[in-house]
């Protein structure tokens, strides 16, 4: 049995004030080499013309873009990883511009049972090179116990479940502090975001076989979003405290409005949102500004991994397994024209108010990066959500939010 989970949090310590970091440009690194600098200059020239509507000369740049990168992405800078990694996305994106069904469909990854054992692999080499998974699953977990700790079963929706590793820690803090509480987790997917079934058993045996260590009392369930018919869930929802993990980028945009409608019609008491890299909240930006911050927060994403030490075979496992997938699949929505507003805003807008991040997963969070061996990882807490940055560039932050 694969076990992914790392769910012993820290112990937290009193929050201290981060500085606010200086405001970002969309420019490389003067110190990079001239050869990084074409590159950049070259991926952004495209990406301006292919949100002209000049596919043809994108696509001729890209062309020469081949000649300036490695054929694979094995050495280099993060920015030259990065670009590399985007010129592929957009060459992607180009080629299926013409093709709406093409378009519009996710990236498929796991298609392989092969895939699935790579990817649930490069999943638990992140989280043990990087603080960025602990912090988000922490401080996910931190807003679900503030707000449901005291119901009876917790039923979690999740848009986004990834490998499931971050419900294991929730059983942990059931278990410690909320014993007798029980927990579902349904994952919410669609029919064409590529979940090889082998993927799905994996993660319900993983938590199940947890939650029976642990005595928490667990079930585990797939819906369908594509189902007209939404009296099962209905049923199974029934009587639970609901809550919902819906990160940025996890639904198609086209489809958040009735998303958000449904969240509210099963009457969920919390929405817990992770706005991770490339889907930063960029929504009303034009495609090619669009592309340049998504660029910089994979540079500052590779930065970080790079910073760590991480092995240079495992880091390719990394970036080929969850980095480039969410690359191509930000790329895909912003060249589709998937536009929406800010994600605050449309929360906002659907009747959602902001819950504050509790002091606790600050502290928590803090403790955590204590525990870090490099300089560079800082928290900032900002309009209640709490950030975390390596150095200048923001990686990921968490919004919690009450129907």
């Amino acid at each position: 049995m694969l076990r992914l989970y790392s769910v012993h949090a820290p112990k937290p310590h009193h929050p201290l004030p981060a500085a606010s970091p200086p405001k970002l440009t969309p420019k490389p690194d003067p110190r990079t080499d001239d050869v990084t600098a074409v590159a950049v200059d070259q991926l952004t020239d495209a990406s301006k013309l292919a949100e002209a509507g000049d596919v043809f000369g994108a696509r001729e740049i890209l062309a020469r873009l081949n000649y300036q990168l490695p054929a694979a992405p094995t050495a280099g800078s993060p920015l030259l990883r990065s670009v590399f990694y985007f010129k592929e996305a957009l060459h992607v994106a180009l080629s299926t511009a013409g093709n709406t069904s093409q378009s519009q469909a996710p990236v498929a990854v796991a298609s392989t049972p092969l895939d699935v054992i790579l990817k649930f692999g490069a999943y638990k080499a992140f989280s043990e090179v990087s603080p960025l998974l602990h912090f988000a699953h922490f401080t996910c977990v931190q807003a679900v116990i503030d707000e449901l700790g005291g119901a009876a079963c917790i039923h979690v929706l999740d848009f986004d479940i990834g490998v499931g590793e971050q419900w294991a820690s929730l059983m942990h803090e059931l278990a410690r502090r909320h014993n007798g509480v029980a927990l579902k987790v349904t994952a919410m997917v669609s029919s064409t975001a590529s979940h090889h079934p082998l993927e799905l058993h994996l993660i319900n045996d993983n938590l199940s076989n947890f939650a029976a260590e642990l005595g928490v009392p667990f079930r585990f369930a797939v819906f369908n979003l594509e189902a007209t018919d939404l009296t099962g869930l209905l049923a199974v929802t029934g009587g639970d405290a609901i809550a919902v993990h819906l990160p940025v980028g996890s639904v198609h945009a086209p489809a958040v409005p009735s998303v958000l409608h449904l969240v509210r019609q099963l009457g969920a008491k919390l929405v817990v949102s992770v706005d991770r890299g490339c889907e930063c909240d960029h929504g009303e930006l034009p495609f090619a500004a669009h592309l340049l911050q998504a660029l910089q927060s994979s540079v500052a994403l590779l930065e970080s991994l790079d910073a760590m030490g991480t092995d240079s075979d495992v880091a390719a496992k990394i970036e080929r397994f969850l980095v480039q997938p969410k690359i191509e699949e930000c790329v895909r929505a912003a060249a589709a024209g998937e536009k929406t507003l800010p994600w605050r805003a449309t929360l906002t807008s659907a009747g959602f108010v902001p819950v504050q991040v509790s002091s606790f997963a600050e502290a928590q969070a803090e403790s955590l990066l204590k525990k870090v061996p490099v300089r560079g990882f800082r928290l900032e807490r900002r309009a209640g959500s709490l950030f975390l940055h390596w150095q200048r560039g923001e990686l990921v932050s968490v919004s919690a939010w009450r129907c």
